[in-house]
């Protein structure tokens, strides 16, 4: 027979479930331990490293584009490094940073004071076919030849101990100027350049020292006898009255460590002719040496250059062939089409790379050096000595790791 449970087999049962019920309510009121901290912010990405050079392309006067990868964007100059000292000068070697009187771009004799406390100029010149010859280009103290494109070169053209009264035609900036006035502590001229490159040029150091034509449109002239846009000029006598008027003139503290010598140091190799292969017919570049000068004399699409202020072919007392990293960027030139050859380059000048010194027909191979943005731009040879320059002007080709220059 089934027995019916009674009141108190209910409360025996209802008893233990009562505890455990008032011991889970207890517990929910308790706080709970709070978990351990975690970093809030996510670590950023590393910067985007510079990529190769594009492999070296056979020159042809209508040139491939460069390779089709994604293209790096412009990097940041690396931080300072330490370099080696160079060993102490021979005593017939001239040093412009212990001679106020010699001319720190040329090792030439200063005379004149007014000359001496003011401030080299940077200037951008045109360097395509229909624009040679240039104006000017004889009486300046440096001339930096470089690509600013896959398929085109121009110059950065530096002024301090002479002038000229027409320079041009002056174009647009490019990336690689954002390393030149901080070489040579100087003015950049310009006439304009796609935005990305002049927002990096005015947050630059040496952004309180820009003469923009935009800007400073009286600085320059006009020729109406040219077609736009390459009729634009200037006289580095305006420029440096600009200059003065803005408190910006005094003695240039170049990072450069330039030695000169008069007599060519031994141990050099017999050149007389060098030849740089730049991607377009047109631009390739040949300097022969001529003896009786003493000098090298130029010509760039197997035609003589000029300068057409003073009709006479243009020369070099030094060529130095300066090998740097070449990096295609995400910048476009003249458009916002990607063709391949109109990527702005980035020339990674610092660090250091293989340079070779042509002088008095003889070449001298070594390494330049610059290990950050506010150290000299050395040349030395094998052994870390200073290659000393001729005294007089010097033309600077920037050439990739990859291009082959035929010195023979």
């Amino acid at each position: 027979m089934r027995i019916k449970p009674t009141v108190n087999h209910r409360r025996a049962w209802g008893l233990p479930w009562l505890l455990i019920a008032i011991l889970l309510l207890t517990s929910c009121g308790q706080p709970t331990p709070a978990p351990s901290p975690t970093p809030t912010k996510t670590p950023k990405a590393p910067a985007a490293q510079a990529t190769d050079a594009p492999k070296a392309v056979p020159p042809t006067d209508t040139p491939a584009p460069p390779a089709t990868d994604t293209p790096a964007p412009p990097t940041d100059t690396p931080a300072p490094t330490d370099t080696p000292t160079p060993a102490p000068l021979p005593g017939n070697y001239l040093d412009p940073a212990k001679d106020p009187n010699l001319a720190p771009f040329t090792g030439l004799p200063l005379t004149d004071a007014a000359v001496r406390d003011r401030r080299p100029l940077a200037i951008k010149v045109a360097n395509t076919e229909n624009v040679r010859p240039q104006d000017g280009l004889s009486k300046a103290d440096v001339v930096i030849e470089q690509r600013v494109e896959y398929n085109l070169t121009r110059f950065t053209v530096i002024y301090y101990s002479q002038g000229a009264e027409r320079v041009g035609s002056i174009r647009s900036a490019r990336l690689p100027d954002l390393e030149w006035p901080a070489v040579f502590d100087a003015v950049l001229c310009f006439s304009g350049g796609v935005e990305p490159v002049r927002q990096k040029l005015y947050a630059s150091d040496f952004a309180d020292r820009i003469l923009e034509q935009a800007r400073n449109g009286s600085a320059y002239f006009r020729d109406p006898n040219i077609a736009v846009p390459n009729n634009l000029f200037a006289s580095t006598t305006t420029l440096w009255n600009v200059t003065a008027a803005r408190g910006w003139d005094k003695r240039p503290q170049p990072a450069l460590g330039w030695v000169f010598s008069a007599n060519p140091p031994a141990n050099g190799r017999s050149v007389t002719s060098i030849k740089i292969p730049y991607p377009t017919g047109t631009d390739r570049v040949e300097w022969r040496y001529d003896a009786g000068s003493g000098r090298w004399l130029r010509w760039q699409g197997g035609v003589a250059q000029n300068d057409a202020s003073i009709g006479a072919q243009l020369s070099s007392a030094n060529i130095v062939v300066m090998a740097a990293n070449h990096v295609p960027t995400l910048i476009l030139e003249h458009d916002t089409v990607d063709r391949g050859v109109n990527r702005s380059i980035e020339i990674q000048v610092w660090g250091e790379g293989p340079v070779t010194v042509y002088r008095d027909g003889q070449a001298y191979q070594g390494k330049w050096i610059r290990g950050g943005r506010q150290d000299p731009l050395r040349f030395v040879d094998g052994n870390g000595n200073l290659i000393p320059l001729k005294p007089g002007n010097t033309w600077m080709q920037l050439v990739p790791l990859d291009m082959t220059v035929t010195a023979q």
